[in-house]
């Protein structure tokens, strides 16, 4: 059974752009993180009602693998999913594929954990959980 995904369109910015002519490595994760917030606007939980209670989602496990460059101009898609949801954990899967040729250029699995502003472990949101619950399809529980 496949997971529910959202997509994220985004054309690559002359800023972007390294001196070799791709996107910076670093930058990718840039664009994971504007994927992760547009899910979490679809799901109907935006970000900033996080930070509103006081919570943070920290990036805790980072694996990406790069597959092709990415070059200014270029229109991408990224398609994110939710393989994993515990009580103070979200694990998002996303893939970058280049719109033009819909190959998978860039791949990455980030796991971030809820913290307070203290920077102290704590449950993600009743709230927030309920509708990521409910985006992925999994039951409640």
């Amino acid at each position: 059974m496949s997971l529910p995904q959202h997509r994220f369109t985004y054309r690559i910015p002359l800023y972007e752009i390294d001196m070799g002519q791709a996107v910076y490595h670093g930058r990718y994760f840039h664009f994971f993180e504007l994927a992760r917030e547009a899910l979490l606007r679809q799901a109907g939980f935006s970000y900033p009602e996080l930070v509103a209670q006081h919570f943070h989602l920290a990036v805790v496990e980072a694996v990406c693998r790069y597959r092709q460059p990415v070059r200014y101009n270029d229109d991408i898609d990224i398609i994110t999913t939710i393989p994993l949801l515990k009580s103070r954990s979200i694990q998002f899967h996303h893939q970058l594929f280049l719109a033009a040729t819909n190959k998978l250029a860039t791949e990455a699995t980030l796991t971030t954990v809820c913290i307070t502003f203290a920077g102290k472990p704590a449950p993600l949101p009743q709230e927030l959980r309920e509708k990521l619950l409910a985006f992925s399809g999994k039951p409640k529980g």
